[in-house]
């Protein structure tokens, strides 16, 4: 497997993040997302709009024909995101940190 570019990841998560809290700044009409107020964002809309694009950036991947290929693929994703959620719930704890406020979201 190809190396990853760790710090091209991090620009796109940095740039992500930043969209997100200015479109929801934008929404609740607030003068800025950085002047220290509360945000308000979406998480289910976060969630529906970042599946949304993963899905959009996979269709053209060789090689997801079948749908057990889809499959394997998502379940690779979901692997990596348990991940990811265990990474950062051993960080909150080694730092006293919470999380964000968040809904559940149920399949429709």
């Amino acid at each position: 497997m190809t190396e990853l570019n760790q710090d091209y990841i991090d620009a796109l998560h940095r740039a992500m993040v930043e969209a997100i809290c200015k479109v929801s700044a934008a929404r609740q009409q607030s003068a800025s997302s950085d002047k220290g107020d509360t945000l308000y964002i979406g998480t289910a809309e976060v969630c529906q709009a970042l599946t949304n694009l993963l899905t959009e950036f996979l269709e053209g991947v060789p090689g997801l024909d079948r749908p057990g290929d889809v499959r394997q693929l998502s379940d690779t994703v979901a692997r990596k995101i348990r991940r990811g959620i265990a990474e950062i719930r051993r960080h909150r704890d080694a730092t006293g940190g919470a999380p964000l406020p968040s809904i559940v979201i149920r399949e429709n």
